[in-house]
């Protein structure tokens, strides 16, 4: 009986010892993995503190003047009016009107009629034959005699005889270069300088309403950024502050709230300048700690300063209208905020992996719908379909600016046709078209559609319809 209870309690004790051994080896490991995951995070630290260090020393240098250049302007389109195709109308055939019928007779019988008796027919007389009398007959008239022909003279007939020049009947084939035009294709965001994981600790919340979407910036409680002077050496500190462990709140949550809005480029830098205005004013300071998260967040632009103001100067892939620019080794760097200093002078300061500002557009930005009053659609084929769009997706587009490539005028709306359609607009638009077209060749198709595009819409040239 003992001998039972000693090795009933073994067994019970055999999965406590095995539970036990388990959690101690995923402690073991969860503590290597945190060891890994610490070590790498400080080679991280340690590369984005060494680049941010090279970066401000390579600030401190003096700063070049650099001249300003006028603003690329779009080639004005020629006014034309509309050509407009009027499908001819179907002529009203008559129909036939119907022809009155006339009303059955009602048979009326004869009533018996006594019959007279036959009476002799008096037979007609033979008419006398009349003979026709002669007419005179016309005299002849002479006919003229034909003329002799003269002969040719000696050089027609020469020209007449002349052997005649062979024409060439093939077509003449003219040599046309093909003038391929190559648009850079959308890119993935560019990579910050490393990743950033922050201390577990007390921050500030800073919140925008960037086009009705509410997003929030972290910045340490303790902010005292500021710029003793506008010259290299204060620039250089204040970037130095910065680059310490208590603002990496901010590059994570600057970086974390790009990618969980889907901002492209453009957004991103727009969303960058809102925040930093709402924490430092429009300021110095506000110009500095844009250019500092750009910077973070892999972007290549160039700070620069007049006497009193400093810019943050942004390089793009597109030539960008309507914006002044100054150059640095080639690469234009625009001036976003749109002023005009008397004078400006630029650092040289840059990093290896930086990337150009893209305007493609691999996603629509997440903003809040705030959706418009339907409009309904329809072309002069009859095809009908109603659609309401977000708003807050159209002001954000209002704001994007005129661009093309390579100095190439016909890429300048590239931007906005290759941009994917929003859902929601898809969803309320191919429905009503599929089924309009549903059982029709493609050829019919194809017609119902393009009169649709081309007559549902209000015509306008480009610079009305896409800004």
């Amino acid at each position: 009986m003992r001998k039972g209870i000693i090795f009933f309690m073994v067994l019970m004790a055999l999965p406590i010892a095995a539970q036990s051994s388990f959690d101690d080896f995923k402690k073991q490991q969860n503590a290597k993995f945190e060891k890994f995951k610490s070590d790498k995070q400080a080679e991280y630290d340690a590369f984005r503190k060494r680049v941010n260090e090279e970066y401000a020393e390579f600030m401190r240098q003096k700063w070049e003047s650099v001249p300003e250049n006028e603003a690329d302007e779009p080639i004005e389109e020629k006014t034309l009016p509309p050509v407009i195709y009027e499908e001819p109308k179907p002529q009203p055939q008559p129909q036939p009107q119907p022809q009155p019928q006339p009303k059955p007779k009602e048979e009326v019988k004869p009533e018996p009629q006594p019959q007279p008796e036959s009476q002799p027919q008096p037979q007609p007389k033979p008419k006398e034959e009349v003979k026709p009398e002669p007419q005179p007959q016309p005299e002849p008239q002479p006919q003229p005699e034909p003329e002799e022909e003269k002969p040719l003279p000696r050089e027609e007939i020469d020209r007449l005889n002349a052997p005649k020049p062979t024409i060439d009947t093939k077509p003449v084939e003219i040599a046309v270069k093909p003038r391929i035009v190559v648009v850079p294709k959308p890119q993935p965001a560019p990579e910050p300088i490393a990743p950033v994981e922050p201390k577990e600790e007390p921050y500030k919340k800073v919140t925008v309403s960037y086009f009705g979407t509410l997003i929030t910036i972290g910045f340490p409680l303790k902010d005292d950024l500021k710029l003793s002077a506008l010259n290299e050496n204060a620039i250089v500190d204040a970037w130095k502050k910065m680059s310490d462990s208590q603002y990496d709140i901010t590059v994570k949550t600057a970086l974390d709230a790009r990618k969980n809005n889907n901002l492209c480029d453009w957004a991103y830098m727009n969303l960058l300048r809102d925040v930093t205005e709402k924490q430092y004013g429009k300021t110095n300071e506000a110009v500095l700690a844009q250019a500092f998260l750009m910077v973070q967040s892999g972007y290549r632009i160039r700070m620069g300063m007049s006497d009193t103001k400093l810019y943050m100067l942004v390089a793009s892939q597109y030539d960008i209208f309507n914006l002044r620019y100054y150059k640095l080794d080639g690469v234009k760097y625009y001036n976003v905020v749109g002023d005009r200093p008397a004078q400006m002078f630029m650092t040289k300061a840059k990093w290896d992996k930086e990337k150009s500002l893209s305007l493609q557009m691999t996603k629509l930005p997440k903003l809040s719908n705030e959706p418009t009053t339907k409009r309904t659609l329809t072309s002069k084929k009859g095809v009908t379909s109603a659609v309401s769009v977000n708003k807050n997706l159209i002001d954000f587009f209002n704001t994007y600016p005129q661009a093309c490539f390579n100095g190439d005028q016909t890429t300048r709306w590239a931007a906005f046709a290759n941009t994917p359609v929003e859902k929601n607009v898809k969803d309320q638009l191919y429905p009503p078209l599929k089924r309009t077209i549903s059982g029709m060749s493609e050829k019919d198709a194809v017609t119902i559609l393009l009169n649709w595009v081309q007559t549902a819409f209000v015509y306008g040239y480009d610079d009305q319809i896409w800004g």
